[in-house]
């Protein structure tokens, strides 16, 4: 049987094995699953859409659906490695 790999993030694969697991199936049910659901509807101009999106990105961030702690947007209002934020001392 042929086999197709994909690359995802560990951030990407923990969300879809949170799905996964809240479906009650495998990883691979779940992807085969999605995929099975963009090629039915691949004609749709939505979901053509989506899927140019998704393959022409430039994948320097991680997706809206994915586990985001090393999100642009989440890391730059983050403190330094070895900083702690505590409570401010009273004015």
């Amino acid at each position: 049987m042929p086999t197709i790999r994909i690359h995802v993030e560990h951030e990407e694969l923990a969300a879809i094995r949170r799905r996964a697991e809240a479906q009650g199936v495998k990883v691979a049910d779940l992807v085969y699953g999605a995929l099975n659901c963009s090629m039915s509807h691949s004609r749709e101009p939505y979901c053509t859409g989506r899927i140019k999106d998704a393959t022409h990105g430039s994948r320097a961030d991680l997706p809206p659906w994915s586990d985001s702690a090393r999100s642009i947007g989440i890391y730059q209002g983050q403190p330094d490695i070895g900083e702690q934020r505590g409570p401010r001392p009273a004015d």
